[in-house]
């Protein structure tokens, strides 16, 4: 259905004629084909005709219809645009879209060069720290090796010429060994923050996947509590608080943190099993029907526990067990 939209002032034009003027302007422009050649409006047909799985998709929608990601509010209102005008608004919508996803090509592109030039220097960076640090000690010591041995008053009541010559050559290689020292001491600070800033990252990813796995230990609010009591936990075992902090990695910390439970859970059998004196206080089964759920869940308890017992704390599976029958 055609609606003719008219604007007020002396140059208005209602959509058909702006359409009109569309196709004068492309039919003006050397790179367009003219559109009465049948075989030219053919190619172009075929040149706007999209491809499947190409970007245009979205911008047509389903059979020619308004594009897929139009809101419903707008698709009503396709409607109202001019059939002659729909193949116009598709073709530059798809233009559009290419253009865009082109840009963020050539945007994600750019980002991979960055980072590959910024790894190749801080690997550079990384290789003249450790050179220096090896190499350092010997300049040195080679450059006070050579000049420690002159007698300058003597050569100078001699060559009085050829010891300045010499003066000025030592003062020349000290400062080239002055700013290698420099240079060096540079490459080893950037090497240090960089090896830092890599730290930090690694950390953060691996907290990451502990959160991810187990958020009811390392969620954002249980975090900082779990790894405390990991901490105090560990140092409680002998292990140095310097070595504690060091410690970062996913399946380190899963590890500590079954073992801290697996110690929780052999405390807190010990405590039920033992009564005043070291008896053992019998546990009473209330009446009832030898069905109900939290019978067996008691029940169940009392058997890992008898296991674990009698294995004297070895057996991993029934300490296991108990954690989750405990809901520890």
């Amino acid at each position: 259905m055609a609606v003719d939209t008219e604007i007020d002032g002396a140059d208005s034009v209602d959509i058909r004629q702006a359409a009109a003027l569309m196709a004068d302007a492309e039919a003006e422009d050397p790179a367009s084909p003219d559109p009465a050649t049948p075989q030219a409006s053919q190619d172009s047909a075929s040149q706007d005709e999209p491809e499947e799985g190409s970007p245009s998709e979205a911008a047509e929608g389903s059979e020619g219809g308004a594009p897929d990601f139009w809101s419903a509010e707008d698709k009503v209102r396709w409607s109202e645009v001019p059939e002659d005008l729909r193949p116009v608004l598709q073709k530059y919508e798809r233009q559009r879209i290419a253009y865009t996803e082109q840009k963020a090509q050539d945007a994600a592109k750019a980002r991979q060069e960055a980072a590959a030039v910024a790894k190749a220097a801080s690997a550079m960076v990384e290789q003249a720290a450790k050179w220096w640090e090896q190499n350092g000690s010997a300049f040195r010591k080679a450059f006070a090796d050579k000049w420690s041995g002159i007698d300058w008053k003597a050569l100078a009541e001699k060559d009085p010429e050829g010891v300045q010559r010499l003066i000025q050559q030592r003062q020349e290689e000290e400062a080239l060994l002055a700013e290698a020292e420099r240079r060096g001491q540079a490459d080893r600070a950037a090497a240090e923050q960089k090896a830092e800033e890599d730290g930090l990252a690694a950390r953060r990813a691996e907290h990451a996947k502990l959160a991810a796995k187990l958020p009811e230990y390392f969620g954002p609010d249980r975090a900082r509590q779990t790894y405390d009591a990991l901490s105090r936990f560990l140092f409680e075992k002998g292990i140095p608080a310097d070595r504690i902090a060091e410690i970062y990695e996913a399946p380190v910390i899963e590890l500590a943190l079954a073992a801290m439970r697996w110690d929780r859970a052999q405390l807190a059998l010990r405590s039920r099993a033992s009564g005043e004196g070291g008896k053992t206080t019998p546990t009473r089964i209330p009446p009832g029907p030898a069905t109900a759920h939290g019978n067996r869940s008691r029940e169940a308890a009392r058997q890992v526990g008898e296991r674990f017992r009698q294995s004297g704390g070895a057996s991993i599976a029934d300490a296991a067990e108990l954690i989750r029958l405990n809901d520890l």
